[in-house]
């Protein structure tokens, strides 16, 4: 499938990228390339971490062009948007800006299903080996969503606490109570925002779900 049209998940799986409206969606497990951190989004290790990702993932995409590796089950595609599980040290209070520095992420981009961590590896020492730089950073990770609302911001990431309100009551109305695990929530970047003026920003908002149970709907 190396020489046919490359695969867009965007386009193949549009229900985990443009949500119409606010939903419920279950995500199966994906594939990632990731790298955590902590610290607020315009410092440097936040910055690092998406520079020290691209190089990776255009590695595997384009390797069908080495001759020295040949990826099992490999197919061309395009490499995905990046995406971001997001919480904080301390929880956000209410009329208090948030507190960026207590931010602690994990930034990522998807992969198709044939990648393994042996490719991941392999493509890690051979950019590194080019670059001359260290990809250590960079981890291969299965990741799995499961129940969600999730919901399509436009607009500055300040923004936000706008949109997730309106989750928060659609879970209510819907049945469905927002719970966290490690993360709080996802975001899907769909701009480019180092490029991408605020208010023209479109980020896909996922939050971890449950349906709430009858006991909790009587108290």
């Amino acid at each position: 499938m190396t020489d046919s049209i490359k695969v867009d998940f965007k386009k193949t799986e549009k229900e985990f990228y443009f949500p119409k409206k606010i939903e419920v969606i279950t995500v199966p497990e994906m594939s990632y390339l990731t790298v955590s951190g902590q610290g607020a989004p315009a410092g440097t290790a936040f910055q690092e971490a998406i520079a020290s990702l691209y190089p990776i993932a255009y590695a595997i995409s384009m390797s069908y062009k080495r001759e020295d590796i040949v990826i099992p089950h490999f197919y061309r595609f395009v490499v995905p948007p990046l995406e971001g599980l997001w919480t904080s040290k301390t929880a956000p209070k209410a009329n208090e800006p948030l507190r960026k520095e207590e931010l602690i992420w994990k930034v990522m981009i998807r992969m198709p299903e044939f990648v393994t961590e042996e490719i991941v590896e392999w493509a890690k020492k051979d950019t590194a080996s080019k670059k001359k730089q260290d990809f250590s950073q960079v981890k291969y990770e299965k990741i799995t969503d499961g129940l969600c609302i999730q919901a399509m911001h436009k607009g500055s990431f300040d923004d936000e606490a706008e949109t997730f309100t309106l989750m928060e009551e659609f879970a209510a109305a819907e049945g469905y109570e927002l719970i966290h695990k490690e993360f709080h929530h996802r975001e899907i970047y769909l701009s480019d925002f180092r490029k991408t003026a605020p208010e023209k920003l479109k980020t896909v908002l996922r939050q971890y779900a449950q349906i709430k149970t009858k006991e909790k709907e009587g108290q």
